[in-house]
């Protein structure tokens, strides 16, 4: 046992043989080394293991775990770092100052409340990292796999760079967006490169309010979007630097956006009419590519709070700076003038695009028509009817279903508060979302349903459904009828029903599993 600062630090010989007796609460850290040439651990898997023990054995607990040496740890289970919930003055805090490298698998990484894990290099191959009301201040995250991304969860969670650096995260294959937030949470000195056509960088959650600043995000594929703001979310967007046009060299991607003609790159998505985050002092980079936009306010004609930042057009300037919503006062289109920094040429720098109104059909003069001879009636054949999806079923199936071809978004939080929608459509427990209906209006269909269902036992506890109106894709303004029906082992357990009037959340309804 050797002394170290004011800790003491433990070795037991990569996780076999006893430990000196502990230190009382507050004395210090209890120090773990992890060097996969020497030891005492050889992997940080087993370092954390006795880590969780001994903050078992001794209330209050504060365990430091240092990785000294270089190596590579492939997870053989998901790595759960949780110091506690506070009641018991716990902590684990683990850093590396040399190029460690966790690979995933199937696994995740989970940092929980009252832990932090710093310096490491983290390839995920199919895991997730989950920081849950933890710190996580890596130096470079790898995102290999469709299945991949980092979810930042709870009011407390923190996704930084490592020692004040820029944290690079490669975002090369995924169905969600890169960082997916919930919560207050702080997301601060990043690095995000989305590399892959149709990805997104950040999202957030439905009821979201994170900090987003000090960042920088670089789209490298035509049709990507740096940052998404789900509808009702919203929290502080500032002092970050988003390049929205792709490089040219060698890859012809300028010809190719402009023969697309809307194939360009978009900064700041709003979603909705409840999409309201402060977007302050950044620095938009957009304008080189047809159809590319800095921030785009898809619904909401009210003024957001878009001031003191600047956008820039690159090249010729074929670009939007600011989209605004359709019917956007003047007045509001104005203000956005006023208070940014427009440099370069743009196509237009805040375009605030009316509302459409439906075009007159003109009438030609009546002429007699000729008296036709009498014909047989053919006898009319039935359209064919289109084929119903196949929905997934399991220990839990929940099916929201209505009769309009507008777009209604089916959200479904298990107990461990992890929510599956379209930006998420799997989630730890299980869960999976695998019908999308009249998604942003394509192929709109009469019939439309959306299916969420577990794959595996689902976790026990409270469930929550939120219906939510995305979008209309028609100019009826009706209420729109809908029903949720809620399967338990394929029976029918319960069954809501509701109105979605305009957009945003339409209904919430809850059950328990079992």
């Amino acid at each position: 046992m050797l002394p170290l600062l004011a800790g003491v630090a433990l070795g037991c010989g990569g996780g076999g043989g006893s430990s000196p007796p502990l230190p009382p609460p507050g004395g210090g850290p209890v120090i773990l080394r992890v060097d996969p040439a020497s030891g005492p651990f050889t992997k940080l898997a087993d370092a954390v293991a006795e880590a969780q023990r001994l903050q078992t054995a001794t209330a209050g607990l504060e365990v430091l775990i240092e990785i000294l040496g270089t190596g590579r740890e492939t997870l053989q289970s998901n790595l759960a770092l949780d110091g506690g919930d506070g009641t018991n003055g716990g902590r684990i805090r683990i850093t590396s100052s040399t190029a460690y490298e966790i690979l995933t698998g199937l696994f995740d990484v989970i940092v929980a409340s009252q832990t932090s894990l710093q310096g490491v290099d983290v390839v995920l191959g199919g895991g997730r990292v989950q920081v849950n009301n933890g710190t996580f201040q890596p130096r470079k995250v790898t995102l290999n796999d469709p299945r991949s991304n980092i979810l930042v969860n709870g009011n407390t969670a923190v996704l930084e760079g490592d020692l004040g650096q820029l944290a690079q995260i490669l975002c090369r294959q995924f169905l969600d967006p890169c960082v997916q937030i919930s919560g207050n949470s702080r997301v601060s000195g990043i690095s995000s490169i989305v590399s892959k056509t149709g990805g997104v960088g950040i999202g957030t959650t439905p009821g979201s309010n994170p900090t987003l600043e000090n960042n920088t995000i670089l789209l490298q594929a035509l049709g990507t979007l740096a940052v998404r703001y789900s509808d009702n979310s919203g929290g502080i967007f500032r002092n970050n630097q988003i390049e929205g046009d792709p490089p040219t060299a060698g890859a012809g991607l300028v010809l190719q956006a402009r023969q697309a003609g809307t194939s360009g790159t978009t900064g700041i998505q709003l979603d909705g009419a409840g999409s309201i985050p402060s977007i302050q002092s950044n620095r938009i980079g957009v304008g080189r590519i047809a159809g590319s936009v800095g921030i785009r306010i898809l619904q909401g004609t009210q003024a957001r709070t878009i001031s003191g930042n600047t956008f820039l057009a690159r090249g010729e300037g074929v670009g939007v700076a600011i989209q605004a919503a359709p019917g956007t006062p003047d007045a509001v289109v104005a203000a956005y003038l006023a208070g940014n920094t427009f440099q370069g040429n743009f196509a237009q720098r805040v375009t605030g695009e009316p509302a459409p109104t439906p075009t007159p059909t003109l009438r030609p003069p009546p002429t007699p028509a000729p008296t036709p001879s009498p014909t047989p009636t053919p006898t009319p054949t039935p359209s064919p009817t289109p084929t119903p999806p196949v929905l997934g079923t399991g220990p839990i199936q929940v099916t929201l279903s209505w009769n309009t071809i507008d777009d209604l978004d089916l959200y479904v939080t298990d107990p461990k508060q992890q929510t599956v929608f379209f930006n998420n459509p799997a989630i730890p427990s299980g869960g999976r979302l695998d019908v999308d209906a009249n998604r942003d209006c394509v192929g709109a269909t009469t019939s439309p349903v959306e299916n969420v269902f577990w794959i595996s036992t689902p976790p026990t506890g409270l469930y929550i459904i939120d219906v939510r109106l995305f979008r209309r894709c028609s100019q009826v303004t009706a209420p729109i009828p809908f029903t949720v029906t809620v399967r338990k082992s394929g029976n029918v357990a319960q069954t809501f029903s509701g109105l979605a009037t305009s957009p945003g959340l339409a209904g919430r309804f809850t059950f328990s599993f079992p």
